[in-house]
């Protein structure tokens, strides 16, 4: 049967009614896979991957090769992972010495015969403060200290004081201690002393000298920090 033209174009203009904002609607954008940030990749925990570690850490782990009446200097610029991994004391600390590599010159174990918390007692007993303390540097370098401020607990076994060097009053020496770990900073420009002490276990001290145009912060911290724990 044949349509009259009028109503053929009624039901064709009904059509393209209909079919109208189906055709005006974009098309669905192509699927495309999530672009993920590659992770860096982690040089130091890899290496520490397979090594162990006593569950009691190891005093005095490397030989002496220089001492004072202050200090006695261990063997070796503790740079390499097999070097590290004698006096680190657990994972963690091993993969922070290896990370830490890229912004020092030198790496040190040094034995303090004379800590700070000594020093305070003795002050106690004689009743005179505390004025000057001996701080060491590497390869049996020591530094005689200024002290110009301290901060005791009652105890006097942990504190800090904050000094310079003896011999360059522009320098800047901060020392903290707690139950005889250690930990210090020596910053002198006119000297060239970029030095500092982090603690190991009780009167061991790693030593450290870093350039301060290279050194950069560790990740979640400041570039340089003394803290005894």
């Amino acid at each position: 049967m044949k349509l009259p033209l009028r109503i053929a174009l009624g039901i064709a203009a009904a059509v393209a009614l209909l079919l109208l904002p189906r055709l005006r609607q974009p098309s669905a954008p192509a699927l495309r896979a999530p672009i993920v940030a590659a992770e860096p990749h982690d040089f130091a925990a890899e290496l520490a991957d397979g090594l162990t570690f006593p569950s009691t850490p190891l005093t005095r782990p490397l030989p002496v090769v220089n001492s004072s009446a202050h200090h006695q200097w261990a063997e070796g610029d503790v740079l390499t992972p097999d070097a590290i991994q004698k006096i680190a004391r657990n994972r963690d600390e091993f993969i922070r010495l290896v990370q830490e590599n890229d912004r020092i010159l030198r790496r040190q174990l040094v034995y303090r015969q004379d800590v700070a918390a000594a020093a305070v007692q003795r002050s106690r007993l004689t009743g005179e403060p505390v004025r000057t303390l001996v701080l060491p540097g590497l390869d049996g370098a020591e530094y005689e200290i200024t002290v110009i401020s301290t901060d005791l607990s009652p105890s006097g076994q942990s504190g800090s004081f904050s000094g310079r060097l003896a011999t360059e009053p522009d320098s800047l020496v901060t020392l903290a201690f707690r139950f005889g770990r250690e930990s210090f900073t020596i910053l002198s420009t006119s000297a060239g002393l970029f030095i500092q002490g982090h603690p190991r276990e009780p009167g061991e001290l790693i030593v450290t000298s870093f350039d301060p145009a290279a050194y950069s912060p560790q990740p979640g911290g400041e570039p340089i920090l003394t803290q005894s724990h």
